[in-house]
């Protein structure tokens, strides 16, 4: 397969990060596209076999060129006509990136994985809702936030109960975006009359007001 390089600047914020020294590690996939979030990142990208070259598998993130991230278990969209929205890249007012890429979780709806590389190097990993990419707030507490399901909502009978299903509120602080807990249950007492916890439960079934 010839290689082809893909740039892709995606600029949403910007901060200086600085990293400690760290060892490079060698680059073990054939990179067929490769995704410039910054001078500093970059997604490196290898085409599925198993949904025809439409995803990705495996990827590869890198900060000036060494290794921080490997993953070959998750099916990616990073570019075309799949991904509207992502990858991005949000760079934290505490020196921390996070970077957001929509995994492909075919049957079941996709989801974004929220990769948060510290100052110190350090990578953390999030599942996180996909995004229609359009902050507001939605408290009136004077931050913005977005709000999605990591799960698809079931409707039972002939569409009058539903199962639970919890809408989750991310709240951009730092210039990033973090869970909020306190508007999570705000939000979903209004929804269903009542909170009934962070995941997805089957076991609940609640009339449905969203018809």
């Amino acid at each position: 397969m010839k290689n082809l390089f893909t740039g892709l600047i995606i600029v949403v914020i910007s901060f200086s990060c600085k990293f400690s020294p760290e060892k490079k590690k060698e680059i073990s996939i054939k990179s067929d596209t490769v995704i410039i979030l910054s001078s500093e990142i970059k997604i490196i990208g290898q085409h599925s076999r198993d949904l025809g070259g439409s995803s990705f598998n495996p990827i590869v993130i890198t900060k000036n060129d060494v290794e921080v991230f490997h993953d070959t278990s998750n099916e990616y969209w990073l570019s075309g006509l799949e991904s509207k929205e992502y990858p991005k890249l949000l760079s934290c007012s505490d020196g921390s990136v996070q970077i957001l890429i929509e995994i492909d979780d075919r049957p079941n709806i996709n989801e974004l994985k929220q990769i948060i590389i510290t100052k110190y190097s350090k990578v953390v990993l999030n599942l996180l809702p996909v995004f229609l990419w359009n902050p507001k707030d939605i408290n009136n507490d004077g931050k913005l936030e977005l709000t999605g399901f990591l799960t698809d909502s079931e409707s039972i009978a002939n569409g009058d109960s539903i199962v639970y299903n919890p809408k989750l509120v991310y709240e951009f602080s730092n210039n990033c975006i973090a869970f909020d807990s306190l508007a999570t249950i705000k939000l979903n007492k209004e929804l269903y009359g009542d909170f009934y916890g962070f995941s997805y439960n089957e076991s609940i079934i609640l009339p449905n007001k969203r018809k």
